[in-house]
């Protein structure tokens, strides 16, 4: 693909990504091409398929049957197919973002057909990885009153899924980069480092968005620690349940901390002169650390209590990035300072509940 033709791509991609993420669209925009477009055609596909399986109005077989042709989406029948079906659902998305996304998706699949062969089959193993995450989904939370999991290994495996594999994505988009610029033959950054950090990333969503996916059925939670208090599944939805929880969202939260200190190694990988390779690693660890640090003195079982970072916190993050892109000890330094005040304030809570 010429470099001018992938420009446009990227401009078009761009234009839908800013409507449907905040702060992967800050992410994305930053990274060079080609990179930059392969990451937001990524990322839509799999956001496409989250739209259709989050809409409580949509059946599971409609959902699974959208499922089963996006694994095939390299087909021509099956992307026909599936932007019909979606195109007649869109009315039934629950935010103008997502609407937007499901009736611009003819024109997603005509900007994904113009992407090179070798590019498609990197999509296609992130799409099936994905897919079945989501199919799990579907499967285990069929609406009404909330469902969980029933295992921690069934949650692990959850978000090594839907958050993994979109790590494994990006690390070989960013290898390839950096073999293009460096010649290097090395298998480097890791793929396994970034599967964690994404699953890591995947467990930070869970916790913030935990009541909201409450109320539409799903507790992802595994019903052996709820037993281990007590609570089924149903109880969640009292905000006031938040103090006998607090312990199980703990053991979470330090869950994805030990995965997230891969980054350290990530970022050192990535030579020094991919200064937009580092920045788009940086911002996410740190903005899934601050996250985290907000959901620990948040009642996450309160819709009106969501984790959520301030505008303000993002671009000061941004803003104190340059430092961090000459230095990996600078970069560890403010990891490690983010993750002693994360540790601090999760064990701060757990105290205050037993307190109360």
């Amino acid at each position: 693909m010429e470099k001018r033709e992938r420009a446009i791509l990227s401009g078009d991609i761009k234009n839908i990504l800013k409507h449907v993420s905040r702060t992967l669209y800050l992410s994305v925009n930053v990274l060079p091409e080609p990179v930059k477009s392969s990451m937001g055609m990524g990322y839509l596909l799999c956001r496409l398929m989250d739209t259709v399986v989050d809409s409580p109005s949509i059946g599971s077989e409609h959902k699974l049957a959208i499922l089963s042709l996006m694994r095939g989406i390299h087909k021509p029948a099956n992307a026909e197919a599936v932007a019909i079906r979606v195109h007649k659902l869109a009315a039934q998305a629950p935010a103008r973002g997502e609407k937007e996304l499901l009736l611009k998706f003819g024109k997603i699949l005509a900007l994904y057909a113009r992407f090179p062969e070798q590019d498609k089959e990197l999509f296609s193993q992130l799409v099936n990885a994905v897919a079945a995450g989501m199919e799990m989904d579907v499967q285990a939370f069929p609406g009404g009153l909330p469902a969980a999991f029933q295992t921690a290994g069934e949650l692990e495996l959850y978000c090594t899924r839907i958050g993994g594999a979109p790590g494994v994505f990006w690390a070989r988009l960013y290898r390839e980069a950096i073999r293009r610029s460096t010649r290097s033959t090395d298998n480097f950054p890791s793929e396994k480092d970034a599967e964690m950090i994404g699953s890591a990333l995947q467990m930070t969503n869970i916790l913030k968005d935990m009541a909201a996916d409450l109320r539409i059925g799903r507790c992802y939670l595994p019903q052996a620690d709820l037993d281990s208090k007590n609570l089924k599944p149903a109880d969640l939805l009292a905000p006031q349940n938040m103090d006998r929880l607090r312990d199980i969202t703990a053991k979470w939260m330090f869950w994805a901390i030990d995965r997230l200190d891969q980054c350290e190694a990530f970022v050192a990988a990535i030579p020094k002169t991919e200064l937009a390779l580092r920045a788009a690693v940086i911002w996410p660890v740190y903005w899934a650390m601050d996250t985290l640090e907000v959901a620990a003195h948040s009642n996450l079982l309160d819709p009106a209590s969501r984790p959520r970072l301030r505008r303000r916190r993002i671009y000061s993050t941004i803003a104190a990035t340059p430092p961090l892109l000459l230095s990996n000890t600078a970069f560890a330094r403010g990891y490690r300072f983010r993750r002693e005040t994360l540790i601090v304030s999760i064990r701060g809570g757990q105290f205050e509940g037993r307190a109360i």
